[in-house]
């Protein structure tokens, strides 16, 4: 499960924008939603992982400069840059433990 999970996120992460807007969804509150596949959770449910000391690894996707202005406690912090090449970004993602749950946050 949880290597899916990560192959899920690292092929999201690698699509184009075209690809990205036939995949959007609009929620009942408006948000819209890319790649509505992923399996996301509230700030307050990982809050809560993280309180329970759970097996988890956080990633921040910001850039160096806002992940130093502040950030989850223990996050790691591996920037999304959407023009980069892919098979870095693929890479990273691939290099992060296959058994642990991986959550992903952005702006």
């Amino acid at each position: 499960m949880l290597i899916r999970v990560l192959l899920t996120l690292a092929m999201a992460l690698t699509l184009s924008h075209a690809a990205m807007a036939e995949e959007k969804v609009v929620t009942e509150d408006g948000i819209v939603l890319a790649h509505p596949e992923v399996p996301r959770i509230t700030a307050e449910e990982l809050k809560k992982l993280i309180d329970e000391k759970a097996d988890i690894v956080i990633v921040d996707t910001r850039d160096g400069v806002s992940y130093d202005y502040g950030h989850v406690p223990g996050a790691i912090n591996i920037y999304y840059d959407p023009n980069g090449d892919p098979t870095d970004r693929e890479m990273t993602l691939v290099a992060l433990p296959a058994d642990k749950l991986i959550a992903l946050y952005c702006p």
